[in-house]
């Protein structure tokens, strides 16, 4: 896969949700942001304009005054067939479900189920046929769509690697999310900055153990990132399934 291979528009009419989908597939090596939207309308007028759009994230709990869902995803759907329909949720027991399910989206994920795993669950919808969930929405179609029970892949609920500590933790946020300087993350940790490029040091060895499942690396070349770069995608990849 090219770097920054996967060009992907962000809609939430939620700023802050925004910025942070958007945050989070900047960061990853593999994905790019190249547009935002905080309604149906600006969405699909950035669908028009760009050349190449390989998925949008939609959030679908926007306002009610705007496009209804069913139409939004209906004209993703007959307009822009190629592209990999993301949806995010607070729930996995909504309408929401049942009309993204109708439209047929590559994906819908709960949120708080999918966290950090943002771009290795949209690589998951993009690259692989069926549709991708997170298990809350799993259990729902087994219970009430049984019928497409053969067509789902389930991204399991993402977990931080038990092995880092949570002094590691926070360097690994300062200094490889936040791009923070080590002797800023040690001002800001109150440590000296050795002290944190240990703590990093530490991050990057722990990550690539059997915790992640690389099944969602997805083919990425690994040995030409950085190591800042490697140890946020392993950081992001859901665990192994137990």
């Amino acid at each position: 896969m090219p770097h920054r291979g996967l060009r992907v528009l962000v809609m939430d009419d939620d700023f802050y949700a925004q910025k942070w989908n958007t945050a989070l597939v900047m960061r990853d090596p593999r994905s790019t942001v190249i547009g935002e939207a905080d309604s149906p309308i600006e969405l699909l007028n950035l669908l028009k304009s760009e050349d190449t759009v390989h998925a949008v994230i939609v959030d679908v709990e926007y306002s009610k005054d705007r496009i209804p869902l069913p139409d939004l995803l209906g004209q993703i759907k007959s307009d822009f067939p190629s592209t990999t329909v993301v949806c995010l949720s607070q729930y996995s027991h909504s309408d929401h479900l049942q009309v993204a399910l109708d439209a047929q989206v590559c994906a819908f994920l709960v949120k708080r189920e999918v966290s950090m795993a943002m771009v290795p669950a949209m690589l998951n919808a993009h690259f692989s046929d069926g549709i991708a969930v997170t298990p809350s929405v799993a259990a729902e179609i087994e219970t009430n769509y049984t019928h497409l029970l053969k067509t789902i892949h389930t991204i399991p609920v993402w977990e931080p690697n038990p092995r880092l500590t949570p002094q590691v933790m926070r360097s690994f946020w300062l200094r490889v999310f936040f791009g923070m300087r080590a002797s800023l993350a040690a001002e800001e940790m109150g440590v000296e900055t050795a002290t944190v490029e240990r703590y990093v040091n530490q991050a990057y060895s722990v990550l690539p153990d059997d915790w992640a499942d690389d099944d969602y690396l997805f083919d990425v070349d690994l040995d030409k990132l950085s190591p800042e770069d490697q140890a946020f995608v392993w950081f992001t990849l859901p665990p192994r399934s137990k």
